[in-house]
């Protein structure tokens, strides 16, 4: 870190199931910002953490390319009222990058229920 920072609050994408390494990262790196993957407890990701640092993430890719629209709702009504919003710092997309083919209506009900869920 010393070689490539100013000192500044650096952010990470991580993905597959590396939370347990955020607080070290977080504490040691001054990582402020992570990018998650899958699977990603939101809750305890936010108890870990506090309100103070930034989650990006949300339904996994796998629901997103092949669940249907009421899924993906329900998964982000879930994931907004984990707890993860506490701070206003939590970003929602999708968990890892969108999978080729993914149907739109499916990305319209990520949006459509992150805009109805998922407000500070």
């Amino acid at each position: 870190m010393e070689e490539f920072s100013d000192g500044s609050p650096v952010s990470i994408h991580l993905c597959g199931d590396a939370t347990r390494h955020f607080k070290f990262l977080r504490d040691r790196l001054n990582v402020q910002a992570f990018d998650t993957g899958f699977p990603v407890d939101f809750a305890w990701l936010r108890q870990e953490l506090g309100p103070d640092v930034q989650v990006n993430g949300g339904p996994t890719i796998m629901l997103l390319k092949d669940g249907k629209p009421e899924q993906i709702r329900k998964e982000v009504k879930r994931i907004c009222a984990s707890g993860i919003m506490e701070g206003g710092r939590f970003v929602l997309r999708e968990a890892n990058n969108m999978a080729p083919c993914t149907p739109i209506e499916n990305v319209e009900a990520m949006y459509a229920a992150g805009k109805e869920f998922g407000r500070y």
